[in-house]
């Protein structure tokens, strides 16, 4: 008699500790496959205390580190890294930019890494530069070339940034190429056997 009394608090007992995925699997099953606390943890934050959970503070992923890192020791025989670029470089480059790489095949390529979550005005500057600097060297030698933009795609709630970004990734003039994939950088360079625009 004992047995069959002590049942329905054996039952109970068993069932609380059940995630939410057995507690409705059909067939039932009476004893608890993979026992959890969360049911406990729920109903205390409900009705006594929250738990403030304390996330590992996740580090900032820095977009040119990962570039320098990543990419430019695969590609530092093919192209110059780095170059300060000036009017006595092209003569129609008006203001002064650091280029992250420069390299020449048939046609001029560049590359330059950008950071799309910056301040809206600090993005425009950083992009007007950069397509200020494809230009300049088109007028030199009057030949289209490859334009790299590498980054990541910023939050959807930074509107002025997003919209930026999109009109980068659906141009037909800048190729936009996000940080985990700068192979597609590497293997162009390497399979067009691109050179350093300016040789040593």
């Amino acid at each position: 008699i004992a047995l069959v009394m002590l049942l329905p608090l054996v039952y109970i007992i068993n069932h609380a500790f059940k995630p939410l995925d057995e507690l409705f699997a059909f067939p039932p099953k009476f004893f608890v496959q993979k026992p959890t606390f969360d049911n406990f943890i729920k109903l205390f934050e409900k009705y006594i205390h929250k738990f403030e959970i304390i996330e590992e503070a996740i580090p900032e992923v820095n977009i040119h580190t990962r570039v320098k890192e990543n990419l430019f020791p695969r590609i530092e025989t093919n192209v110059n890294i780095e170059i300060l670029l000036n009017s006595e470089n092209f003569e129609n480059l008006f203001a002064p930019i650091e280029v992250d790489f420069l390299g020449m095949n048939c046609v001029p390529l560049a590359g330059q890494t950008i950071d799309f979550e910056k301040k809206h005005y600090y993005l425009e500057n950083d992009i007007t530069r950069f397509v200020s600097l494809t230009k300049a060297i088109e007028l030199e030698g009057n030949n289209k070339g490859k334009y790299y933009i590498l980054g990541r795609e910023p939050q959807k709630n930074i509107d002025k940034n997003h919209l930026l970004w999109e009109h980068i990734r659906d141009s037909d003039f800048l190729e936009f190429v996000d940080i985990d994939e700068y192979g597609i950088v590497e293997d162009y360079i390497k399979g067009n056997n691109v050179k350093p625009y300016f040789q040593e």
